[in-house]
Parts: structure tokens; C-alpha cells; sequence
């Protein structure tokens, strides 16, 4: 399997896009999808999807509304979650928003470009949101439109977040209507020397919707990553940036699913990043036109990264030759994931991941393995088929383990082996503290209608509290808000709470 890269651009009002006409029909004449989304402003999708309708290539076009740009009141940027009319209700915010988006829409909207309804939302609402795009999906194909959600900040949600039961409801539906419902992901670097710190925490953070689909045996979702690059305001020099670039392009081209990425960003504002991402509209061009990437897709429990450098459709181009083998070598670079001494409660699931590179002479493969040595192994599967991965290249190596009964201090210790048995590299270890399960919350403050408020009889009021949960185990849907006793002066008698981790505040309101 051959790919080419995905990344493209994103747009806006204003700023610097010379050159994004030419970017566009370049891939289209070469029968190669582009990438482009544009914010509040229609004029390039227009022109994309009349290029799209002419060839028959399925350009990759993206357009959104923001709360900004549409000059109104109405939070077009997020869902109204938090609503008082909405708390138990995000179909009816669907309704709502889908509504607002629609009327919103300019009169010339081609029902071909896909429709990004909100941006950044709150990671902590997952099940709300599960539910609300579930809906908004289905309204959008009742009027022939398609939908991307939910435009997650770079490095979100957390794994419990996508496993949430709504969430899988709506990644079984996208799964049935692959052109009409899909996933959008932000995936920054943050670090504007290094793309890919944190990887694949930041950028490469899609591998983890993936590997939940796998788990759950979900057809992984259309994806797009419709804002990508350094940090909001920065973008390097084509110099720098285009080994970069490669290596992402390279990240991505194995997989089907993930449609392309949008560099932020040739719109106004950001201190005049425009000018500089439009240093590499040509570049990006050009690469993409003659960069071709192989590779199989990569799909499991284990985080890949390849390094291979891509090879060149022009003629005369030879790949590099492959390192000789030698003895095989593990060198640790950073516990990824549950760093020493984190607190878990008692039979909770949890991923250790460690990052490492492959700091020897021979291709890691099914015959390598990660042992379990000593300690204790918190899971019943103590061997782990290394990724195949070359030298020089990093992994993330991970296991899914439960918390011990505690309270204690509970540690594992493991080490690779080669295809003889053989240990090699360094060990690999955790150490986490296992907690009671505690389900506790505290009250913090009155919102509204403190104590003792006068109201007149017959008025309706919304009664809103602070509340902080300081148990062990975080919240989701399933826990409620009960009335007990006293002058029940709601119809409900019961409310379902919102995701949220332990130590974390909230507002709940009746």
C-alpha cells in the first residue's frame, strides 16, 4: 500500500491564502485529493467543491461557523451544555444547534462540503456529547449534509472519554455512514522546536481513537484532523518545517481513514501567522505531488512511529539501504503514560505505556517480546509481541493492566527478550499506589438562590450549586443527583451528573 501525503491547509478571513488556488488545482489535475478547511469563510470551499464536482476527485472540504465570526449572541463555537434547559436534554441541544448552523449556512453551501458544527469541546462531557452528536448526525443526514465532530484540542479526550457508551454509539454510526458522519481531531506539536513532542500524545493522538475502535470492533471512522501544525501563533521556515512535514505525511499515509490535515492557518489574526504558512503553500505542493509513502496500515495495542524516509516517484531516486543486523538493543526514553507512584483505585483498568527507541542493530517482530520479570503483573497476560520496528525508530510499547486490591504500593518489572530468550536493553518498570474506591461529593457553593432567597409563589427559578467530587472514582453519567427529603419543587426526581475526575469541580442546576 502507497499513500501520499495528506496535509493541506486551513483558512479564514482575511490573511495571506496566494497561492491556495494553484495548491488545489495542482492535486486535482493530478487525480490527488486535497485537504482545505476554511472558517467562516465560504468562498474557498466554493471553489473546492466546484473543482471536486468537475473532476470527480473526493477533495477533502471542511467549513465551519465560528461564535466569533458570525457576529451574534449564539455560541456557535460549542454546544449549549451548559444550558439549564439542556443538562439531561442533548438531543434537544442538537435541535437546537444543528438549527442555528443551518440558517447560518450561505444560499450557494454545496451539500458535498463536509459541515464542522462545533470546536473544542469540553473533554470532561463525553457522554453528553456522545449523545448530542448521535443526533446532530442524524438531522444533517435528513437534510443531506454531512457532519465532523467534535473538533477535540490537540492531546483529547482520554481513552475512558472515547469508550463511553454514547461515544461508541456515535463510532458505530459513523461506522455505518462513513460518507456522511466522521471524527475531527486538532493535533498540535505545542513546541515550536519539535512537531512531534509528546508524540503521540499531541500529534499522533488519532492512534488512540483507533486502537479503542479496534478493541471494540468498530470499523475505525472517517477522520479528519482539521487544525495541525506547531502552535497557534508560529510556523518554521519551509527549511525547517518540510522534514517535518515528511515525517507526518509519512504518519499519516498509511491510513485510509484519516482523510487529511489542515495547517493552521492562512487567515488574519495569530500575530500574522498567515504569512508565514503561506510560505508553504508551493512546498507542500510540490511534496505532495512527488513524496510517495509506504507502508501497512498499523493497527493494535502498540503506538508505532516509523522513521523510513519516504521515496521519490521521480526517476532515478533509490531508497537507502537497510542497516546491517546486530545485536538487538532497547534504550527507555520516558514512562508515557502513569508515571511513578500514580494513585489508581482498587480494580480499576488502566495502559502503561513506556516510550522507547530501538537503540540496536536488528528489526524488532513477532519473535521479540516484552516479559514479565518480577513484582507484581496486574494482568494475566505477562508477554507482549514487540511492534516491528527498525532500528533507530521509537515505540510506544504498552499493556492494559488493573490496579491491585489496596490500599498499597504495588510495582511490575519487564524487560524485552529476543527470539532465543535472551533479555536485552533496559528493564522496564512501574510503581503505582491502589486506593480504596470512595464515592464522595462536597458541597463548594450556592450559584444561585442562596438560602432563605424570597421567590413568589408559582415562580420558576433555576437552582444552581457548586459541587466538588472528592471521592477516588471520577463521575460519569451513571451517577445521579437523587431528591432525598424535604418540598420536592421540581417534576424531576433525579438528575444524571457529568463526567468528572477526582478533586475536579462542577455546577449542577435544577
Amino acid at each position: 500500500m502507497v499513500g501520499r501525503s495528506k496535509i493541506g491547509f486551513h483558512l479564514g478571513p482575511g490573511g495571506n491564502p496566494t497561492g491556495i488556488g494553484n495548491y488545489m488545482r495542482a492535486l486535482d489535475r493530478a487525480s490527488i485529493p486535497f485537504t482545505l478547511k476554511s472558517v467562516d469563510h465560504y468562498g474557498p470551499c466554493f471553489e473546492a467543491a466546484n473543482l471536486a464536482r468537475q473532476s470527480g476527485i473526493r477533495h477533502n472540504i471542511i467549513f465551519r461557523l465560528s461564535t466569533a465570526g458570525q457576529g451574534q449572541s449564539y455560541d456557535f463555537d460549542v454546544p449549549p451544555y451548559k444550558d439549564p434547559r439542556f443538562l439531561n436534554d442533548p438531543e434537544g441541544a442538537a435541535s437546537q444547534h444543528w438549527a442555528r448552523t443551518k440558517a447560518r449556512l450561505p444560499q450557494e453551501f454545496d451539500k458535498s462540503v463536509w459541515i464542522e458544527p462545533i470546536n473544542e469541546v469540553d473533554k470532561n462531557l463525553c457522554g453528553w456529547l456522545g449523545r448530542f452528536a448521535v443526533r446532530i448526525a442524524d438531522l444533517a443526514h435528513e437534510d443531506g449534509c454531512r457532519v465532523a465532530l467534535f473538533a477535540w484540542s490537540s492531546g483529547e479526550p482520554e481513552r475512558a472519554g472515547w469508550e463511553h457508551p454514547a461515544m461508541l454509539a456515535y463510532l458505530r454510526l459513523c461506522a455505518e455512514r462513513p460518507e456522511q458522519a466522521a471524527i475531527a481531531l486538532h493535533e498540535y506539536g505545542y513546541e515550536q522546536a519539535d512537531l512531534f513532542a509528546e508524540f503521540p500524545y499531541r500529534l499522533g493522538r488519532f492512534q488512540l481513537l483507533f486502537d479503542v475502535c479496534d478493541r471494540h470492533n468498530i470499523p475505525r471512522p472517517t477522520t479528519f484532523i482539521t487544525e495541525w501544525g506547531w502552535t497557534l501563533n508560529h510556523v518554521p521556515t519551509p527549511e525547517l518545517a518540510l522534514p517535518a512535514i515528511r515525517r507526518a505525511a509519512e504518519l499519516y499515509a498509511p491510513y485510509p481513514e484519516i482523510r487529511g490535515a489542515a495547517l493552521w492557518y492562512l487567515g488574519a489574526g495569530w500575530s500574522g501567522l498567515a504569512n508565514k504558512a503561506q510560505k508553504l503553500i508551493t512546498p507542500i505542493t510540490q511534496l505532495t505531488l512527488t513524496d510517495i509513502f509506504p507502508g501497512p496500515p498499523t493497527s493494535g495495542q502498540v503506538f508505532l512511529l516509523m522513521r523510513r524516509r519516504p521515496t521519490r516517484s521521480t526517476p532515478g531516486d533509490h531508497p537507502e539501504p537497510e542497516p546491517d543486523d546486530g545485536p538487538p538493543d532497547l534504550t527507555f526514553l520516558a514512562d508515557a503514560t502513569i508515571p511513578p507512584d500514580t494513585r489508581l483505585v482498587s480494580g480499576q483498568k488502566f495502559v502503561k505505556s513506556w516510550r522507547v527507541r530501538n537503540s540496536g542493530g536488528s528489526v524488532w517482530g513477532q519473535r521479540y517480546a516484552l516479559l514479565f520479570k518480577g513484582g507484581v503483573a496486574m494482568t494475566e497476560r505477562t508477554r507482549l509481541p514487540l511492534p516491528p520496528t527498525e532500528p533507530g525508530a521509537e515505540a510506544l510499547l504498552s499493556l492494559e493492566l488493573t490496579a491491585p486490591p489496596g490500599p498499597g504500593v504495588f510495582s511490575g518489572h519487564w524487560e524485552a527478550i529476543d527470539p532465543a530468550g535472551r533479555p536485552f536493553g533496559a528493564p522496564l518498570s512501574l510503581r503505582i499506589l491502589s486506593v480504596e474506591a470512595i464515592t464522595s461529593a462536597q458541597f463548594v457553593a450556592d450559584i444561585t438562590v442562596p438560602d432563605d432567597s424570597e421567590i413568589a409563589a408559582g415562580q420558576l427559578f433555576t437552582k444552581t450549586w457548586r459541587v466538588r467530587n472528592n471521592g477516588t472514582l471520577p463521575w460519569d453519567d451513571h451517577f445521579t443527583l437523587n431528591f432525598v427529603k424535604g418540598t420536592p419543587m421540581a417534576a424531576q426526581r433525579w438528575l444524571n451528573l457529568t463526567d468528572l475526575a477526582p478533586g475536579a469541580e462542577t455546577e449542577i442546576s435544577l
